[in-house]
């Protein structure tokens, strides 16, 4: 279970968007993304809480240079380089 969040969220991270950055139009997207794709396995509250930390840990990381460069990769690096924020909020809705 834990596996389809992460394959879900990478698989979000690959649905382009006008630009990778994390301005507030595009975190509110990928919030939306993942709390769309989230929910219907974690239930409403979780997948908030969960798509909220994950939004929020990938802008702590990344800026917006970065998070393109990370975007232009492929899906299995993409997954390897966003994996961090998806395994840390994991831990924190399951606490």
């Amino acid at each position: 279970m834990i596996r389809k969040f992460r394959l879900i969220l990478t698989i979000f991270l690959l649905i382009p968007l006008k630009s990778h950055a994390f301005n507030e139009q595009n975190e509110q997207r990928m919030y939306i993304g993942c709390y769309q794709n989230s929910k219907q396995y974690l239930g409403a509250n979780k997948a908030k809480t969960y798509c909220r930390c994950t939004v929020k840990k990938l802008s702590e990381k990344f800026s917006d240079e970065e998070l393109d460069a990370v975007f232009k990769q492929k899906p299995e690096d993409i997954y390897k380089d966003t994996e961090f924020a998806s395994k840390f909020c994991e831990k924190k809705i399951l606490q």
